[in-house]
């Protein structure tokens, strides 16, 4: 029987099937016994964590209060603080799942036909996994704290998982004789047809890196001609437009670029939509949480140096007044803007199939690099346009140099195949 430390056991096997029940289906299965794991200590760990976080929340979310506005600077604040606690409140529901994982956790296995399914029971909910028997390699005992005490684990596809919890050795290894009576009987694979990994004590392919780097020459940025960058050139092109011919200032080109990021927002929420599916209902409050109180402190910068320098608290106009001031004159540009990110998202991410390379994680990240390039390119311009005398110049720069950053952003973000 083969016997390790527990090292480089990381990636946690996926199993070929999950089901969620409220009933057990043990008619034709061979139970198999698996020691009870103490995890109530850590449930009250969490519940006393989830309680503080859980009070802190109650606190800030008292506070909220959009019915007595008095200007831009509430009502920034006030966005602030909501989308902190819409980020707060992810860490309170995932802190109150974790409490009632482990206060309830209970765990099953049986043999059911040729797969092994573990049974993973919190209170009446039990979510049942199934591996096929036939794939399951290197069945193994790991030293749990002592040479007596031991977990039974085994790999399976790309990872490996655990079997109970610490048993003694003796029962360590009937659980394992029980499992390799009910494995089917497979020729030994072929150690030429395999390349081992270092350390493995199982045989692991690697994919080729020649297949990495064929891949790796294959990619380009994404056409001058093609038809998002054409429709993300005439977007921007409405801001110049709008200094040249209709007399927008400084504030009016900061606001439309600020509310371009909150665009750029909403595309990366619907990806990942499209990537995590069920995962964004966890992930997707917490990224509009964060990436919300950055545009609320990102508009406090643009409004209180752009829009609002040397105006009195009492000269501010009421909110909705100060809105339509901002906005009103904006809808075009801020439409162009929608419809090109759109017309980038289908194309793109879903026509290109962008998604099967992406991650939620790394699409958390994505508005931020594009935005941070973005952002440095309009102060710059912006700093430029107060100095001068006469900031049309300047102005006009300010929209050329965002261009290119976007450009040069978006070309980047999509790659693509040369052949494609």
């Amino acid at each position: 029987m083969a016997t390790g430390t527990g090292r480089g056991d990381k990636r946690l096997a996926r199993p070929d099937r999950i089901r969620v029940s409220l009933w057990d289906d043990a008619s034709g299965t061979t139970p198999i016994a698996l020691p009870k794991r103490r995890m109530w200590p850590l449930g009250l760990l969490f519940a006393g964590i989830f309680a503080v976080f859980a009070a802190i929340w109650w606190v800030q979310a008292s506070r909220l209060s959009f019915t007595e506005l008095h200007g831009m600077f509430d009502l920034a604040f006030n966005l602030f603080n909501f989308f902190w606690v819409m980020g707060w409140t992810v860490g309170v529901v995932i802190l109150g799942l974790l409490a009632m994982l482990f206060l309830l956790y209970n765990e099953a296995a049986c043999i059911s036909a040729d797969r092994l399914v573990t049974v993973s029971k919190l209170g009446p909910l039990k979510i049942f996994s199934e591996y096929r028997l036939k794939d399951i390699r290197n069945l193994r005992t790991v030293n749990s704290g002592s040479a007596e005490m031991v977990t039974v684990r085994f790999d399976y596809a790309q990872g490996n998982r655990g079997l109970g919890d610490a048993m003694p050795k003796a029962e360590a290894e009937r659980l394992i004789a029980t499992l390799r009576a009910a494995m089917p009987k497979t020729p030994l694979q072929d150690p030429a047809a395999a390349i081992f990994e270092d350390g493995a004590s199982a045989p692991v392919l690697r994919k080729p890196d020649l297949d990495k780097r064929a891949d790796a020459a294959r990619i380009a940025p994404t056409p001058w001609h093609s038809p998002s960058t054409l429709v993300l050139v005439a977007a921007n092109l409405i801001p110049l437009i709008g200094v040249l011919f209709l007399g927008w200032g400084m504030g009016n080109v900061m606001v439309l670029f600020w509310a371009e990021s909150a665009i750029v927002g909403f595309y990366t929420l619907l990806k990942m939509a499209v990537v995590g599916k069920f995962a964004v209902l966890l992930a997707g409050p917490f990224f509009v949480g964060h990436f919300g109180g950055f545009m609320s402190i990102h508009f406090l910068f643009i409004y209180g140096m752009f829009l609002a320098a040397g105006m009195k608290p009492s000269e501010e106009p009421p909110v909705l007044q100060a809105l339509a001031t901002l906005f009103a004159p904006l809808w075009p540009a801020l439409l162009a803007l929608l419809v090109s990110h759109g017309i980038s998202f289908v194309l793109h991410f879903l026509g290109a199939k962008e998604y099967q390379r992406q991650t939620v994680s790394g699409l958390m990240t994505t508005p931020y690099r594009r935005i941070i390039v973005m952002q440095v390119a309009i102060i710059f311009g912006g700093f430029a346009a107060m100095l001068l005398n006469t900031p049309m110049p300047a102005l006009v720069l300010l929209v050329a140099l965002k261009i290119a950053a976007d450009l040069y952003a978006h070309r980047r973000e999509h790659l693509r195949g040369k052949d494609s």
